[in-house]
Formats: structure tokens, sequence, C-alpha cells
């Protein structure tokens, strides 16, 4: 969710100039090809499959239109990465988690949909998530599910064949036949609106968070639901102790490798706002779930978190403000945790994925329309001078091992 304080960036070319200029100051030419790797394009030790859901209209001025896309990569050890963009086939928005599912071995990408801040688009379009066949020359639609507002995120259940989905008052499970999908079950009605989630790695876990109204100054709660024989059943609010600090607008939320923890971002993804917010963790191996730890003080506009499939680190993206954005590494294999270090990003971070195997991290860079990526060395992230290419306004992502 990166609307930031409310106002959009102005020109798309006043954009491109100053992330090109970041990149410069930042960057330099300390990072060369000979330095990083002995091929010139990006490779992964692992067959990947990246999916990039891009917003046309988050780099638009207010009153201009372009058109969302789907873009597709598939990253091999030993050959340039292929890469397929398609314009106008699957609506998507920025405004929530940066993240959706993929399915069935990556043949599939389950992509959401709802009309809250599309001030920029012709026509409000449907809450509804798109079902989108990730092998077809295409990216064929092969199928659409509507849902009540407001359909933010999709999360693939540990099985790899189901989905779940929120929209307003309730958590989906979806499931498919041929890549057609259908309710399979749903949370009895829920007072608050749900705005994120994320799915334990066993399956029988949710915790999402859920707001009083849909909008920036919305009081935001933790809740925690369960998964069992098919029903979806809530069952408490998760507080804090007290001396660790507040809850204050919890937002994208996710499980370590492990599922003894979660994290969770303070500040509902708002960039350009005092002050600067706290990660908080979730215990949960306790018998009553809370949080019991926190980095107080960040960063503004904490966006998205990634585990590294160790356990051992996780990583952040941080929207300072319109033209400021940094990678924030968390160290978990300390108690408390701590923060070790930041990255400079080329502007504006948005979706954060590790590959399976924990050697590559992927950062969509939602204003200069592409991913970037590093190599990991231990808890070392090593900048690629290469970046994966995608459609304009790259706003939530996903990935698979082919």
């Amino acid at each position: 969710m990166v609307e930031l304080a409310g106002e959009r960036v102005t020109t798309q070319m006043k954009l491109r100039t100053l992330a090109a200029a970041a990149i410069l100051l930042l960057f330099g030419c300390s990072t060369t090809p000979t330095k990083y790797s002995s091929t010139p394009y990006v490779t992964s030790t692992i067959p990947l499959r990246i999916v990039s859901a891009n917003d046309g209209d988050a780099n638009q001025p207010s009153g201009s239109e372009r058109l969302d896309s789907i873009t597709v990569i598939d990253v091999s050890p030993d050959a340039p990465p292929q890469t397929r963009t398609v314009i106008g086939t699957v609506p998507n928005t920025f405004n929530g988690a940066p993240s959706f599912a993929i399915i069935s071995d990556g043949t599939y990408a389950v992509i959401p949909n709802h009309s809250w801040g599309q001030s920029g688009k012709s026509s409000q379009l449907p809450s509804q998530i798109s079902v989108v066949d990730l092998d077809s020359t295409e990216l064929k639609t092969v199928a659409t599910l509507p849902l009540p507002e407001h359909a933010w995120q999709t999360a693939a259940h540990p099985d790899g064949e189901r989905v779940m989905v929120i929209s307003d008052h309730h958590l989906h499970l979806i499931e498919f036949d041929s890549g057609l999908p259908r309710i399979a079950a749903k949370s009895e009605f829920f007072p608050l609106f749900f705005i994120s989630f994320a799915v334990s790695p066993d399956g029988n876990s949710v915790i999402a968070t859920a707001a009083d109204e849909i909008a920036y100054s919305a009081a935001v709660e933790l809740h925690l639901f369960r998964l069992e024989e098919g029903e979806i059943r809530h069952m408490r609010r998760i507080e804090i102790d007290p001396e660790v600090g507040k809850i204050d607008q919890p937002f994208a939320p996710r499980f370590s490798p492990d599922g003894s923890r979660a994290l969770v971002l303070n500040g509902l993804g708002l960039a350009g706002r005092p002050p600067q917010d706290a990660v908080l963790s979730i215990d949960l191996t306790l018998e009553v779930p809370r949080v019991t730890e926190a980095i107080p003080h960040v960063a503004q506009g904490l966006e998205s978190v990634a585990f590294h499939p160790s356990g051992d680190f996780a990583v952040v993206t941080c929207i300072d403000g319109p033209y400021v954005g940094h990678l924030a590494v968390i160290d978990l294999s300390v108690s408390p945790m701590r923060l070790l270090y930041y990255l400079p990003m080329d502007v504006i971070p948005q979706g954060i994925e590790f590959s399976p195997d924990g050697e590559m991290l992927f950062v969509q860079v939602i204003m200069a329309d592409h991913i970037d990526v590093y190599r990991v060395d231990g808890k070392n992230l090593i900048k690629s001078p290469y970046v994966l290419h995608t459609g304009e306004g790259p706003a939530s992502m996903a990935l698979i091992q082919r």
C-alpha cells in the first residue's frame, strides 16, 4: 500500500530521470559485471519462474491512464532470462500487500483486484481474482471469480493447489478444477474489513490484519484464524506485551519458514509520513500467541517482508518518501531480534521474495519498471548490475521453483 501521504507522483519523465540519477549517485561504478558474475545476464542456481503483476496507473499523474499488465520471467542457471509481458488482460492495483499466489507448480497465477485507490483509471474495475495460464504464450486469463469488495490479496496454500483470498469481511478458500476456481469454504462474517494476511507453512493457521474502515486513518488489529477440515474459524485477537510497544496499523504479516514466528509491519505501508514504523514479531509457540519483540523506528512506509529460507534473517522493503527507498535486514538468529543494516533502493520498492534455495533475492521497483536482483552471501546482499524488466508499475510479485 504505497500512497504517498495521499498524493500521487507528478510525471513519469520526472520519475525516470530521478531514478536514473539515484542509481548513478548511489552505486556509481562500484558494481560491474566482472565483480558479480561471469555471465552478462541474470542466472539462478535453480530454475525459477517470477511473476510480476503491474499496475500501469501507479506511475501516472492523476487524470491519465495506462493499462495494467502481467510479466512472467523464467530464470535458469545457464541461459539469459526469458521475459513475457502482456498488457490489458489482468487488472490489479498496488493498494494492498504486494504478493499473490502461484499454484500447480507454476502453471497458474491467481491475481486479485479491487477498485479502491484507482483514481487515475477511467472506470472502476471489479473486485475479483483472475486465474492466468503462465505456460501460455499470450498469458491467457482462463477464469475470473467475482468477490465482494475488496479482494486485496491472494496467497497459495502450502499444498500448492488451493488459494486463500480476502475480501472485506471474509476469508475465502478457493479450489480449482482445470484452472476454474470455486469457493470451497469461507469464514463467518467478520465485523472488521480484512486488509492483509498470511498462511502458515503447515496450512493450518492464518494471521490477518483487519480495519474498522477502509481508510488510511483506520484503526487496524491483528487476528488469528484456524483452517481445519475445510472450515475457517476465528480464534482470537493477537495482543502485544505492553513493555514491547504497541500494535499500530499492522500490515503484510509473514510466517517464518518453520512457523514458529510471524513478522508484521506497523504503519499500513504508508510512506512520507512520520513517525518511523516498527517491525513486530509474534511468538507462535506460545499457548496464546502474542507480539513479544519489536524493532522500533525502522523506517517510514514498511511495505513487505521476506524470510530467508534458513529463518536466520529477513529483509523488509521500506518506502521512506517519493524518491527514497531502502531494504532493512533483520537478524533473527539472536534474541531479541535486531536490525543489522540498510541498503539503498532505486526509488520505491514493492514485492520481495527469496529464491527457494536462499541463494537470491528479488525486489520490485515500482517507479523504475524492473526487479532488482541480489546474491545472498551469509546475511550479506550483493546487488547485481543487471535487472529484470517488467511492465509499467510492478506492484506485486510471486515466484516458484520450476
